[in-house]
């Protein structure tokens, strides 16, 4: 069939839309390439520090030393670390065993949003039971006492007959 082919060579940059590259090349390292777009860098927000303060972390290690979890003070998982011990346990032990770990790691830091907020409110003039019953009951957060108590609770129900 005659015209299957385009005149025209794709790698040349003559085509249609050729029309509308309005850029000019620029030579590598070339200063005098100012395109004015420099002018919006005050107005764009900071870009985030790969070694900035990432915030507080909280751990929980179990008793045999198996798995470490890691979490941010939101209760977002960090980091999970794995002995090589863990290799004699079934897949479903070592998940329950990171579920359980990981509750407790983020309970941890739940009772630390509730001393942030706590000493918020205090600076803020609100230190009365009734604050205390807002971020308990309202907000779900437990005390740091409270994340003590349910970790003694759990290692001590569930590492009962371990002996390691």
């Amino acid at each position: 069939m005659v015209g299957d082919t385009s005149p025209y060579d794709p790698s040349d940059g003559h085509d249609d839309l050729s029309g509308l590259d309005f850029s000019y090349p620029a030579a590598a390292g070339d200063p005098s390439d100012d395109s004015g777009l420099a002018a919006f860098d005050d107005y764009a927000p900071p870009l985030p520090s790969d070694a900035g303060d990432a915030g507080p972390l909280f751990t929980v290690t179990n008793p045999p030393g198996t798995v470490t979890v890691t979490t941010h003070l939101d209760g977002g998982v960090q980091h999970i670390a794995l002995t090589p011990r863990v290799t004699n346990m079934s897949e479903t032990e070592l998940a329950e065993e990171i579920v359980v770990i990981a509750g407790l790691a983020t309970q941890d830091a739940r009772s630390a949003q509730y001393e942030v907020m706590l000493d918020g409110m205090r600076r803020q003039g609100h230190d009365d039971p009734a604050t205390r019953d807002f971020l308990q009951r309202d907000l779900d957060l437990p005390t740091p006492e409270e994340a003590q108590a349910r970790r003694a609770e759990v290692f001590t129900t569930r590492y009962a007959d371990s002996h390691e």
